[in-house]
Formats: structure tokens, sequence, C-alpha cells
């Protein structure tokens, strides 16, 4: 075994280990303790298998990436020797001290994938099973994912230069470590999408809900109407029967008074024509003093009358009775005709009194007739209505109209829910799309720096870099529905035209892939990178240029060199030789540097 360690390399990856993998029949160990390892064998040993088990630990879901059709063409297929197996399994350890994955306590971090021969695939983080999705949010967030930017073979050097510009974009997206940002907006997307799926239902439902909502609205409105129209009536009832009887407070007041009134009519009207009362005595008349004395008239002649009288009494003189008594009669005459006239007049005044009492009682009896009457007629409206609006039921109508607008409330407040949690998506997508654009410019930049400065290093000068492109895409109605952005590679050798790639030699692909590839990985380093012969194509000059590139590599990534190339090797710290018997089955080495050149023959 040979050893050549650097000092301050970083070395994340510990080891992987493969069970029942394709050629790997038995269970096998590579373990990585050199910041640059090794793997060498002649053609059809299964060293590349190697290369193909990081991917299918990694998550790869192409088979036909893994030079296979279906999943059980990973597994062991058996041999005289060596009995088939049932299951193929992959397990990576990773070194987490330096919390190269920041989201796991654990120092060390082991990855695991099981496919079965019925399809079944298992993943495991740390001994626990987990999605596929889990395994590779894990990766990305580390800079670890399957695509070509850090397992590259032979032929997927050369794709980067082969690919579509929106193809070749994504590759230099997910090198520049923008993948998690890609999985955080496609999850986004996928939430957004399913949100106004959500509303669309919420939406549909309350549409559907809502004739019925307003059916039960109005039959409520009518049931409380109803039940304002039969306070209304009970009222109203009341009201009428208390009005019933004619003999009102106010109309048994003026009959009371009316009644009084003739009566003291009557009454005067007899004494005025009574001549019992014209021949009524002295007595009488004095009795009868007080009254007349309220008259001025009949006063002045009474005082004239006690004067007289005692004039005479004074003087001593008497009158005969005769002349008293004829005085007395003329002076009851003269009384007489003033009641008379009084009594008139009083009459007058009283039966113009109780004409109009009895006026104003008929106008009360009219306008208590009108009142009445009215009062009837309206409570025959208000049956009728109350009779038109009656509706049965009204408890349950209640209740569901009730329980129908809880449930209508409760939509409304999902669907504000929703338009918000749509908005909050939408405004991470735009986030998301900010980052990615500024992070992928800003990254362009620095790979276009290295890609030149590589591109110089492996042609002795010239010119490379990417170029940024913009193609809208259409529908078949011909409507511009979004840009869809690419990626084009543009050269320069040195002493020599080229106006595409297409007229580069297969040698001058190679090496223009491999530059552009390094500087890549140099930009953003990916904790390991695997080389799977990617310098089959090199002759010896280049092979050294290419050896000088993977020194720099290794200052900031691990690597894992899968070679024939003897200036390769040397520069390994670490080699494992892989060979294969006559039963198919791949045999693992720890071999030394001279071993590992007479293996690779």
């Amino acid at each position: 075994m040979h050893w050549k360690l650097k000092a301050g390399s970083n070395m994340y990856l510990k080891s992987i280990e493969l069970s029942g993998f394709k050629s790997f029949a038995k269970k096998n160990g590579f373990e990585f303790n050199s910041p640059i390892s090794a793997i060498v064998g002649p053609n059809g040993s299964g060293k590349s298998n190697v290369a193909e088990a990081f991917r299918f630990v990694l998550g790869e879901q192409s088979i036909k990436s893994m030079r296979g059709k279906r999943g059980e063409d990973l597994i062991w297929n058996g041999a005289a020797s060596e009995p088939r197996a049932n299951r193929a399994s992959v397990k990576v350890i990773f070194d987490n001290s330096r919390k190269v994955f920041s989201n796991v306590d654990f120092s060390e971090v082991t990855i695991e994938r099981v496919v079965h021969r019925d399809g079944l695939n298992e993943y495991l983080i740390n001994g626990s099973q987990v999605r596929l999705k889990d395994v590779l949010e894990l990766l990305a967030g580390a800079h670890i994912g399957i695509s070509s930017h850090h397992i590259i073979s032979q032929g997927e050097a050369d794709k980067i230069l082969s690919a579509l510009p929106k193809d070749r974009k994504s590759i230099v997206e997910d090198a520049l470590g923008l993948k998690i940002y890609q999985y955080k907006r496609l999850e986004s997307e996928r939430k957004l999408q399913k949100t106004f799926e959500n509303i669309g239902q919420v939406e549909a439902l309350r549409k559907e809900l809502a004739p019925h909502l307003k059916f039960l609205q109005r039959q409520t409105e009518k049931l409380t109407k109803t039940e304002s129209l039969r306070e209304e009536l009970i009222a109203v009832s009341k009201e009428y029967f208390q009005h019933k009887t004619p003999a009102s407070p106010e109309l048994a007041k003026l009959d009371g008074i009316i009644m009084a009134e003739e009566g003291l009519i009557e009454r005067e009207k007899k004494l005025a024509l009574s001549d019992e009362h014209k021949t009524v005595r002295l007595k009488e008349v004095e009795g009868l003093y007080q009254e007349v004395s309220k008259l001025n008239e009949v006063g002045l002649i009474i005082k004239r009358i006690g004067e007289f009288i005692r004039e005479r009494k004074h003087d001593g003189h008497s009158e005969s009775v005769a002349e008293a008594e004829a005085r007395i009669e003329k002076l009851k005459k003269e009384r007489e005709k003033l009641e008379e006239a009084e009594f008139k007049r009083e009459l007058v005044e009283v039966e113009r009194l109780v004409g109009k009492l009895s006026w104003d009682r008929g106008k009360l009896l009219d306008e208590t007739w009108d009142k009445q009457e009215e009062r009837r007629r309206t409570l025959e409206r208000l049956k009728m209505r109350l009779e038109d609006s009656d509706i049965s039921g009204s408890g349950e109508i209640q209740k569901e109209y009730r329980e129908t607008s809880e449930r209508d409330a409760f939509l409304e407040r999902e669907l504000s829910d929703l338009d918000k949690s749509a908005k909050s998506l939408e405004d991470i997508i735009k986030d998301l799309e900010r980052r990615l654009a500024v992070e992928f410019n800003t990254g362009l930049e620095k790979i276009n720096k290295e890609f030149g400065k590589m591109f110089a290093t492996m042609f002795g000068g010239g010119e490379a870099e990417f170029i940024l492109t913009k193609e809208s895409a259409e529908s078949e109605g011909d409507e511009e529905v979004s840009v869809e952005e690419g990626l084009d590679i543009k050269v320069s050798l040195p002493k020599k035209k080229i106006k595409s790639l297409m007229m580069l030699s297969g040698g001058e692909r190679a090496l223009t892939s491999i530059a552009l590839i390094f500087a890549i990985s140099q930009v953003n380093p990916p904790p390991f990178i695997i080389l799977d012969e990617t310098d089959a194509a090199l002759d010896e000059s280049n092979s050294k240029k290419y050896g000088d590139l993977v020194e720099i590599l290794s200052k900031h990534s691990q690597l894992i060199l899968i070679t024939h190339n003897r200036e390769t090797m040397s520069r390994a710290g670490i080699i494992y030789g892989v060979t294969m018997g006559s039963s198919g089955v791949s045999k693992l080495l720890s071999i030394s540097f001279d071993q590992a050149v007479e293996v690779a023959k």
C-alpha cells in the first residue's frame, strides 16, 4: 500500500461498503484515509462498479446511468462458486466532525441504500429508515448531489460539452450548490399548487352551500317577521278588546255632565213656571234673602227696605200691615222679574253647554268608532299576514340555518387562511428565485474566471467561457409563456480558429471538458470528487497537466481516482487494486504503487 498524505487537506469521505452490488458479491470495504485515493484494475475487473456504487447510494434513480435496465440488474446474479444475492446494499460513511452536514449532530453520518429483487428500495440515515427525499435534501445541504459535477466518468466529462444549454445550466447550478434552493422552490411550488387546489375546493363548497344558506336565511327572516307579526297581533288584540265597550271613561264622564245639566234645566224650568213659587209666604222671601242678595239690584232694594223699616221704627211711626204687604208684594214681583230674567239667561247658557257636550259626545263616539274599526281591520290584516307567513318546523330551520352559517363561516376562515398561505408561498418562491439568480450570476462569473485559467493551462493559451442564453418557450397557440435560460460555451484555441465545439478534436474536447469540470469544482468545491477514467484519452504530456490539476483540486476536495494512468496513480496517497477471477466476482487488494502499475496493465 502506497501512502502519500497531504497535510491540511480536507477529508470527509471515510469509507464505502458494497455487498451484493453488481460484481461485488461479497462484502467489500474501501477506506479513504488520504486526500487522494486511487482504484486501479484491468478493464472488466469491476473497478467502475465502485463509481456506480457511489451513484447508487447517493440516490441516483436512473438505472441506465449505472449500466442496467431495472433494479434487479444491480444485484449480484450468481455464479457456480457464489449463489445469487437477494438484495444489494451500499453504505457510505462521512466524517461530520466539521459539520459538513450542518443539520446532523453526529460526528459520523452513514447513508445506506438497499435494493431488493422485487424492485423495492430502502434508504437509511444512521440506521434509521427514511425517504429518498430526506437523503437528497441532506446531501444537497452538504453540496453533494447525484449529478455529474462530483462523480465524473469518461463519457460524462464530455456530456457537459454536448448537453443542451438548459441542461448545461442545470449542471452548473447543481455544482454551485443551488440544488437546495431548487428543492425548496419546487417544494414551495408543489405546496402552492396544492393550496390553489384547496382554494378551488373550498370556493366550490361555499358556492354549493350558498343557495341553501340563502334559502335558510330567507326562511329565518320570515320566521322573525312572523314572530314580530304575532307580537303585533297580540298587542292590537288587547287594545281592541279594551275599547270594545262604548262606555269609555271619557264618554261616561260626558254622559254624567250632560245628565246633571239636563236635571238642572228641568228643575229651573219647574221653578220658573210654578204658581206656588209665585205665592210663597213672607218667610220664603226672607229665606231666599241670601240668594237674592247675590244680585246687585236685589241687594240694593233689600238695603232700602231695611233702612226704611229702621227709619220707621226710629220715628216711632208704623205703617199698617196692608201697606207693608203691598210693598212686599211689589218687591216680590220685582224680584221675580229679576229672577226670571236671570233664570232665562242661565237656562240659555246651560242649554248651550248641553248642546256642546252632546256634540262633543257624538264626536267622541264617532272617533272611538273609527279607531275601533281601524283596530278591527288591523287585526284582520295581521291574521291574514300571519297565516301567509306561517312556517312549519321553525325550530329545525333555525338550527339548520345556525349550523349552515357556522359551516360557511368556517369555510370563509379556511379560505382566508389559504389565501394567506398562497401569498406567503408566492413570496417564498420569489425570494428563492431572486437568491438563485443572484448566486447563479455570481457563481458563473467565478466559474468563467477559473475556466479561462485552466483552459489556458491545458492548451498553453487560448480563452474559454460560458455565455448565458435566453430562449422563449411558446405554447401551441404561439403565445409566449416563459423565458428559458441556458449556457453556451465559447472557446478560442491558440493559433487555431474555432467557431463551435463541434470543430474540436477528441483530445481537445477531453481537455476542454476536464478544464471545465475542474473549474466548476474549484468555485464551489464539493466534499469529494470521483474521477472515473477521465484521463483515459490523454497522452503523457497532457497527463502531467492533468495530474497537476488533480493536485490543485485536492486542496479543497477529497479525490477518488479510478484510472489506468501511471501519472495519475503517482498522485494518490492510497491505492486499491480490483481484480476479477473466472467466477466473475470482483476482489479488492491493497497494493503498492509498483503493484498498481502492474495491476492496471
